[in-house]
């Protein structure tokens, strides 16, 4: 393992120096000044990159990692220049990437100890539910800028944010292809002077960051993890083995697949018309079935079938309610507000019940012609 460290700059003039020369005493530091109009103090040992203008901090820290790894590093710790981590704790990071030099180590502070202001604790508790929906990992500090990069991993990720954005797609993206993620604590500090010297733009950054959580979450829900997996690190599947990955999520086993057949009946005969399609997919996501069969399993209630449908659940929840059989009368009479509800909850009732029938008939159904065809397979 040969680790550096990159700290991205901009007008940190004050305070770079003193985070350079404490990483020193640990790793070879690479400045990346960001077109800073005050530049920072030239320091011996220190590889300076300058970029000719302000484009960000995750602009920053491509060009640090893209030299590091020029330059033959393996990993890149990355430490703000604003004086907010200590170099003490870079020890911790070492020795997590030198027990598992695959894993991205990301620091994570004690909020109150270092007395973080409430609206930072807020951001980052932001950040950390939609990082966990996003990937199903938990983690209580998604914000921290004293990481550890495998610059193997930097350089095959692709990342579209800029500024602070990168930071968390970069950590999504690292977890949706099967990279550890691997928290650390560190300490921090928040002095006045150092809340002074911050760049975040409080609205076009959170504006920037909450579209791309946007994207990220919808990728999460809606597309299969080897799909995200590649297009993270920008692969491009045939269209025929993009669909067949979608069918092919969590159900690679009989049960699953039947499952995922059954909660689609079972959605498709619901009385909730409209969104049976959505609640579907929404409860698949949850228990971690197929989708796509799910969804397609949620179409049983097509115009055609919409006739035996409603007749069919009003039957059972007549026969439920009153013990009879419903007797369609066509006959011209008068129909009363109270037979209109007791109609109404009859169906309801009849529509849950139908769909519980249906859907256990079809999970049965389902497991039993995939298990056969699963046995010539084999066979």
């Amino acid at each position: 393992m040969k680790p550096c460290v990159v700290i991205p700059c901009f007008n940190h003039a004050a305070t770079v120096a003193g985070v350079a020369r404490a990483a020193q005493a640990f790793c070879p530091v690479l400045l990346v000044d960001d077109g800073s109009t005050i530049p920072p103090p030239e320091l011996p040992g220190c590889t300076v990159i300058r970029l000719a203008c302000n484009s960000g901090k995750g602009a920053a820290l491509r060009t640090g990692f893209q030299r590091a790894a020029e330059m033959g590093f393996s990993h890149a710790i990355t430490m703000d220049a604003d004086g907010q981590h200590f170099a003490e704790d870079l020890p911790k990071f070492l020795a997590v990437a030198q027990a598992q030099p695959d894993a991205l180590v990301v620091g994570v502070r004690d909020f109150h100890a270092a007395g973080c202001p409430t609206h930072r604790r807020r951001s980052n508790a932001v950040s950390t539910f939609w990082f966990r929906v996003e990937t199903g990992l938990r983690l209580s500090d998604t914000q921290c800028g004293f990481r550890c990069y495998p610059l193997a991993l930097t350089q095959g990720l692709r990342t579209r944010s800029g500024r602070y954005a990168f930071e968390l797609e970069f950590m999504v993206r690292a977890a949706w292809v099967g990279a550890p993620v691997v928290a650390v604590p560190v300490k921090c500090t928040y002095a006045p002077e150092q809340l002074r010297r911050s760049h975040f733009r409080p609205v076009r950054d959170l504006a920037h960051i909450t579209l791309m959580n946007i994207g990220l979450v919808l990728q999460s829900w809606c597309v299969p993890r080897t799909l995200r997996a590649a297009w993270s690190c920008g692969q491009r599947l045939p269209w025929r083995k993009s669909m067949a990955e979608f069918f092919a999520e969590h159900a690679h086993d009989p049960l699953r697949m039947s499952l995922a057949v059954g909660l689609g009946l079972f959605f498709g005969i619901a009385p909730i018309w409209g969104y049976q399609m959505v609640a579907a997919a929404a409860v698949a996501h949850w228990l971690r079935l197929n989708k796509a069969i799910t969804i397609v399993a949620s179409n049983i209630s097509i115009p055609p079938m919409m006739p035996f449908i409603l007749y069919g659940a009003l039957a059972i929840g007549h026969w439920l309610f009153t013990g009879q059989t419903l007797d369609l009368d066509f006959s011209p009479r008068e129909i009363t507000r109270a037979d209109a509800f007791a109609y109404f909850g009859q169906w309801l009732v009849g529509s849950v019940v139908l769909g519980g029938l249906v859907a256990g008939l079809g999970t049965v159904l389902t497991f039993v012609i995939a298990r056969c065809v699963r046995r010539e397979r084999v066979g």
